[in-house]
């Protein structure tokens, strides 16, 4: 662990600005893009909408122009699978379009979009599900990078009560296997234990959420029983998954967060604020701070600083004054159950 890595947290009226004030701040720690063949990076296009749920196109290019003036001719690819599209019957391709990414091809050399919808070879991750122990499958193409770039949105969650930088890679689990990351599904072989939600039709809970009213969803979760395991296991299953696709690089884009019920059906939140770190633990604990929490309370940020994969200290905390920044956000209307993951894990529990 490198304990003298940076983070910049900075706030101001311009989106574009903020980010590369962001990363010119940790521009030293950046060295090693220098050495990449491929870089990539990995948006969160986790809605059909609203359009503040997902990564703005805007923030991408800020990246983009930064990165070539460290490196110019090295190819780059922005590269996303949306779960909320796989759930509508449709192709991660239609949010390019809706979200206006396909200009980025059109206005940068060397710079590609994919979508990572079809994988046919796989890295398997681990992962706790309700039913028992089963495993993830994550597209082998992330292999291919050698310096990946998460740039997500500081939002709170539905299960894991928030979600940054590291939990923005679970958008390399192929389509079909998302859901599973919460601990709710059972495996995908054919003999597998299954949940009352494997029986469903694919996208039956999100387009619950679309029709019906928040509250009334929230309530339903308050009384499933598997959810109150599940929140117990969404940490570890995160932790074992980002330790496979673990980015070189957060950048949070606060321009405008979430908060209540997201990662999709919350409030906007006009923070006007990036952070950036090569210690993707440090940026998310600077999240976390940001939108009133603390890194410590967060499952998954918690085991992964345990495994020394990084830090969520403020050491090195460069740029703008986080106390200035600051506010509470409102959590997620489930929170008082999601903060319940550091109990016993019950994983091989029945219901």
């Amino acid at each position: 662990m490198n304990l003298n890595k940076k983070v910049a947290l900075v706030k101001g009226e311009n989106r574009k600005e903020n980010l590369k004030r962001c990363l010119n701040l940790i521009q030293e720690d950046m060295e090693l893009i220098k050495k990449a063949k491929n870089i990539l990076v990995k948006p969160n296009l986790v809605a059909i909408k609203p359009d503040f749920a997902n990564t703005h196109v805007e923030s991408i290019e800020a990246v983009i122009e930064f990165i070539r003036g460290m490196v110019p001719d090295t190819p780059i690819t922005v590269g996303e699978s949306s779960a909320s599209a796989f759930y509508r019957g449709l192709s991660t391709e239609s949010v390019f379009k809706d979200f206006d990414y396909y200009r980025i091809e059109k206005k940068y050399s060397n710079v590609s979009l994919t979508h990572f919808d079809k994988s046919n070879d796989f890295i398997q991750s681990p992962i706790l599900s309700i039913v028992g122990d089963t495993q993830l499958r994550i597209t082998k193409r992330a292999e291919a990078y050698d310096y990946k770039i998460s740039l997500s949105i500081p939002k709170t969650h539905n299960f894991a009560m928030a979600t940054f930088g590291i939990k923005n890679m679970v958008g390399l689990v192929i389509r079909q296997d998302m859901a599973m990351i919460h601990g709710m599904k059972g495996g995908i072989e054919v003999d597998a234990p299954k949940t009352i939600l494997d029986r469903l039709p694919a996208g039956t809970v999100s387009r619950a959420r679309k029709l019906l009213p928040n509250g009334l969803i929230n309530f339903l979760f308050r009384q499933y029983p598997a959810y109150r395991r599940s929140v117990k296991m969404i940490h570890k299953n995160i932790a074992e998954l980002a330790k496979r696709v673990w980015p070189d690089l957060v950048v949070l884009d606060g321009f405008v967060c979430m908060e209540g019920d997201g990662p999709v059906n919350g409030t906007p939140v006009h923070l006007k604020t990036a952070i950036a770190s090569t210690d993707p633990i440090k940026a998310d604990g600077i999240g976390a701070r940001v939108i009133g929490f603390n890194p410590e309370e967060i499952g998954y940020l918690h085991y992964l600083q345990k495994e020394n994969m990084g830090e969520f200290s403020l050491k090195n905390l460069v740029g703008d004054d986080l106390n200035k920044i600051k506010r509470k956000f409102t959590p997620h209307a489930t929170f008082d159950i999601q903060s319940q993951w550091h109990n016993t894990l019950a994983a091989h529990s029945r219901g």
